[in-house]
């Protein structure tokens, strides 16, 4: 199965332009569809709504990643987990042969350190390379906009998820605007074993020429290991159909580098 995964995503662009299979990334990663937690799916109704599209366009298991941050959105899995069920009953009567997990999405703060304390307790998500059959048990985490992380509590953060046996991965890396003009952050991030992601959006131009720049670069340097919808709402949506023209999208599936498809197995 890895094998055959492996074969797919080294097919070269078809001539005469671009038309990727988006069914070739099998799972989306990063998500806001649990109703009425963050700023995501207002609602059953809404969520359900999304979900149907993402599936539609060929997403075969879904990791939804409500935000966690301490001051906007104090989620714990405690919240989270039966609002998830709920939906994930009516999911499994709509679609019943989509995998959907409840995983989240980490604000990189001095209460994120403390909650890796008890990493048992941590909303993860499992994955096996497809390049080479290495199993991981994953977990989404985010920075401001605004300011760059703290050094030393990235630093922090990164070392206790490791030897807990997690392994990192940072949200629309090519998002941040104080890494567009110096992208060395993002390659000592990789160099670190830290996964890298980009957003449909990012890379169908929604954020920006700059933001584009630096999402191609990241790909060019080998450093992009998944793409995610980061869907909120239904805009998310149209950007990942978009992908079907995208250059960059062709580019990471030629490289055989993604991690998508194995995400959801141990």
């Amino acid at each position: 199965m890895l094998a055959f995964l492996r074969n797919l995503f080294r097919k070269s662009p078809s001539q005469g332009g671009v038309k990727n299979d988006l069914k070739l990334l099998v799972a989306d990663v990063h998500s806001h569809l649990v109703p009425g937690v963050d700023d995501g799916a207002p609602d059953m109704t809404s969520a359900l709504a999304l979900i149907s599209r993402l599936h539609h366009l060929g997403f075969e298991t879904l990791v939804t990643t409500p935000h966690i941050m301490s001051d906007l959105y104090p989620n714990t899995p405690d919240i989270l987990q039966p609002r998830f069920y709920e939906l994930k009953l009516e999911v499994a009567k709509r679609f019943p042969s989509l995998t959907f997990i409840l995983a989240a999405e980490y604000f990189l703060d001095t209460s994120f350190i403390e909650l890796l304390e008890n990493p048992d307790k941590l909303l993860t998500f499992p994955c096996v390379d497809p390049l080479n059959g290495d199993k991981h048990e994953m977990l989404l985490f985010e920075f401001a906009f605004h300011e760059a992380p703290n050094d030393e509590l990235l630093t922090e953060a990164i070392f206790k998820m490791q030897t807990s046996g997690i392994t990192p991965v940072v949200a629309h890396c090519a998002r941040y605007p104080y890494w567009h003009m110096d992208r060395s952050k993002l390659e000592s991030l990789h160099s670190q074993g830290v996964i890298l992601t980009v957003n449909a959006a990012t890379l169908v131009g929604n954020y920006g020429e700059l933001a584009k720049e630096t999402a191609n670069h990241a790909v060019d340097q080998g450093w992009i290991r998944m793409v995610c919808s980061d869907t909120h709402a239904p805009h998310h949506i149209v950007a990942v159909k978009e992908l079907e023209t995208s250059e960059i999208l062709a580019k990471l599936i030629e490289s055989g580098r993604l991690l998508n498809p194995g995400v959801g197995n141990r």
